[in-house]
């Protein structure tokens, strides 16, 4: 799967006191596939050995640090041209673990950002994962939990892949909901890879209509 994102701008309220007028700051919100974004060292319980320096990959220190590189540098481009800033709310996928995470927020293009990190380690087989990367300045999160998918292959065993984060705070103090999915892929074919990917469509349906639903209790 290539490298994609995508994003919208969104314009949050900010009243001043006393002040009927109301001036709106533009926010970018984006997703990003970090496509394999695997530290060096080999992980016994996941199936990241092609990710390592003896691997198939070559996946040595040098290759590792520019792979950050290349992407802090495009991270921090997303939406430049209308907030002058990088993203404030982030959700990525395909990275191993939070510290492959924390090396990149902690690059010299995204530092100043000053990135919030909210990760699960999930059940994916290859060890990737989904999660929000988030700038504390303007979104303070509330609460976040990771939805399990859960998918039998074709011989009715377990077919492990990611969850779906789930993300609730206040951007601006407006209060918000995110939600991260990296859905199966269709390698093998799209007839072979559909119910998965419907499977990972009714989770997360089901994971918007409980939002509406405690959204709209909270309201009465």
């Amino acid at each position: 799967m290539r490298n994609f994102s995508f994003y919208f701008f969104l314009l949050s309220a900010l009243v001043t006191l006393g002040q009927t007028e109301k001036e709106y700051q533009a926010r970018t919100i984006a997703f990003y596939n970090l496509e394999n974004l695997f530290d060096t060292k080999n992980d016994s319980l996941v199936f990241d050995d092609d990710r390592t320096p003896m691997g198939k990959d070559n996946w040595i220190e040098e290759r590792y640090w520019k792979k950050i590189e290349n992407l802090a540098k495009v991270i921090s481009e997303i939406g430049l041209e209308i907030t002058s800033s990088a993203p404030d709310i982030l959700g990525v996928c395909e990275a191993e673990n939070r510290n492959v995470l924390e090396d990149l927020i902690n690059h010299t293009s995204l530092q100043k950002k000053n990135y919030g990190i909210i990760h699960f380690d999930s059940p994916d087989e290859r060890g990737i994962d989904v999660g929000l990367l988030y700038a504390k300045s303007s979104f303070i999160p509330i609460s976040f939990v990771s939805r399990r998918l859960l998918l039998t292959n074709e011989d009715g065993q377990r077919d492990y892949t990611g969850d779906q984060l789930v993300v609730e705070g206040l951007l601006d103090n407006e209060k918000i909901f995110v939600i991260v999915n990296h859905w199966p892929s269709r390698s093998g074919g799209e007839l072979r890879s559909r119910p998965y990917r419907l499977k990972a469509a009714e989770l997360n349906n089901r994971i918007i209509d409980s939002l509406r639903y405690l959204n709209f209790e909270q309201k009465l």
